[in-house]
């Protein structure tokens, strides 16, 4: 296969127009970042590109090497040479590495399973993309993400595959790992694959991609070398408008000379068969946006789940922590959200959406909560305080009774920001706060934050993006194996400061 042609494809989904009339051009040896803000139609092509919506269900031709073609489902599309790695991977945990790599082609002899074959062919599969450290035998659920991510490659790889969709695939990978994956598409490359590469991180699209494609509302606006846009160019042509910088400006950081609106002391986690983790304590000023940084492992999400009451089942946490001068010991998460402390947690899909139901419940449900029984709030009440907190927000919508699942990840994160605001806490932490958004929504969700944190609202940003803390906080503390390694205070701030404390182990602990 030498190039893959999409042509004027068009796709509605009840009456909306999710694509109207892209074109596409895939060529071999060439890596194609394919970029746009969420809801321009990058997964919609993408689906149809690997089989999952069939021809028939879309309007528009796809050509390999000028021949017509027509897949009626994914196998259809692997068949020809297509695979696509989703970024919620599809693995079947409790099955082997060399049993998700063959499942379904499996290796036989004398009509049953061919298990030495199917090993040894996993241990080549595995050396093509770089992990022949990886056990064959090992269950996929004792992987790390990014050791299932190459697994998945060598699989796609297992069906000779000619061309890769990977679809945000860093998201959940430390900085090693992202590294390593790199490696391995180039070398694809190299090889004469042809690579979709779905991203939101600048960074990466330049440092990978030969090729960039920008979908815009259901449109192709631009594809061509990467080395002729810049960053400032690709994300005006990607947000339709001028944006002359990632971040907006940061305004000036409230008085320092005030006392702590929360103080956390020696909090410590501790899980059977699991490494301990803490001590861990610091304080957080009125109108500060305190960030923490480490690496992929190093324990932040747990900490703050613990000190808020949603440590996992069989843990024990020790320590105190005071919000207002008030000694609080959060029995579950909404215990503290009773006290002045919410979490928006990392995984909007997993931790903080229902996505089946309306955005007037998804946006109301934390101030219901703190209603009583003895109040009861009206519909109109609850129809006036989501309406009040999504337009704060500036949240596109088209009404309040459509699913929530029907908005692009920037607006359903901004939709559980107005829920967490809305019980007004005193303490408001943000677990990747801008994980799967695209950059225009970034921006806007940066200059809620910078308008919280002048209201007088105190921010905690647990966050994996170096840039993205080094632009909101204050304050930047760092963590690793579960210790306070380092506090950098703004202006001071550099990726190589933050790395270097992230790397350090059993270090002294710091204090902020």
């Amino acid at each position: 296969m030498r190039e893959i042609s999409l042509r004027n494809v068009k796709k509605t989904f009840g009456g909306v127009h999710a694509l109207s009339g892209v074109d596409l051009t895939i060529r071999s040896g060439r890596i194609l970042a394919l970029v746009g803000e969420n809801g321009a139609g990058k997964s919609t092509l993408m689906k149809i590109l690997s089989g999952v919506i069939p021809a028939g269900d879309f309007e528009g031709e796809i050509t390999i090497d000028g021949e017509k073609i027509a897949f009626s489902s994914p196998r259809a599309a692997e068949a020809a040479g297509v695979a696509i790695i989703h970024q919620e991977l599809s693995a079947f945990p409790s099955l082997s590495v060399a049993e998700n790599l063959f499942v379904g082609h499996w290796p036989r002899r004398g009509g049953l399973v061919d298990f030495d074959a199917m090993a040894t062919g996993a241990r080549a599969l595995l050396d093509r993309v770089g992990a022949a450290d990886l056990d064959p035998m090992a269950l996929m659920n004792q992987l790390s993400t990014g050791a299932q991510q190459l697994v998945e490659i060598a699989k796609a790889l297992g069906r000779e595959s000619s061309v890769l969709i990977l679809d945000e695939p860093t998201s959940s990978l430390t900085p090693g790992e992202s590294a390593a994956l790199f490696k391995v598409l180039r070398a694809l490359r190299a090889e004469g694959k042809a690579l979709v590469y779905i991203s939101h991180k600048m960074e990466e699209i330049f440092a990978l991609a030969d090729e960039v494609a920008v979908l815009r509302d259901g449109r192709s606006v631009h594809q061509g070398p990467a080395s002729e846009v810049d960053e400032a160019k690709l994300v005006s042509v990607m947000v339709g408008r001028p944006l002359d910088r990632l971040f907006p400006e940061k305004p000036p950081t409230l008085r320092t000379d005030v006392p702590p609106v929360f103080v956390a002391k020696e909090i410590r986690v501790t899980c059977e068969g699991k490494k301990s983790l803490g001590p861990l304590s610091f304080e957080l000023r009125k109108g500060e946006i305190l960030g923490f940084a480490g690496l992929l492992g190093a324990g932040r999400t747990e900490l703050f789940q613990a000190m808020l009451g949603g440590a996992p089942a069989g843990s024990v946490t020790t320590g105190t922590i005071e919000v207002a001068n008030e000694t609080l010991r959060a029995r579950n998460p909404g215990h503290a959200l009773d006290h002045g402390l919410a979490i928006v947690g990392e995984d909007r899909k997993r931790d903080s959406i229902l996505p089946q139901r309306s955005l007037q419940e998804n946006s109301s449900i934390s101030r219901l909560s703190l209603g009583s029984w003895l109040k009861p709030i009206s519909p109109a009440f609850e129809t006036a305080i989501s309406t009040t907190s999504l337009d704060r927000l500036r949240t596109r919508r088209r009404d309040l009774e459509q699913p929530i699942s029907d908005l692009s990840g920037g607006n359903q994160q901004k939709v559980v920001l107005a829920r967490v605001l809305q019980a007004a806490p005193d303490v408001l932490v943000l677990d990747e706060p801008t994980r799967g958004v695209d950059v225009g929504a970034k921006f806007e969700i940066y200059q809620i934050l910078f308008g919280l944190a002048a209201e007088g609202q105190s921010l905690i940003v647990i966050s994996s993006d170096l840039p993205e803390l080094m632009a909101l906080c204050d304050r930047i503390a760092v963590i690793a194996d579960g210790r306070l390694t380092a506090v950098l205070e703004r202006p001071s701030f550099s990726q190589e400061a933050i790395l270097s404390a992230a790397l350090k182990r059993h270090s002294r602990e710091a204090h902020v």
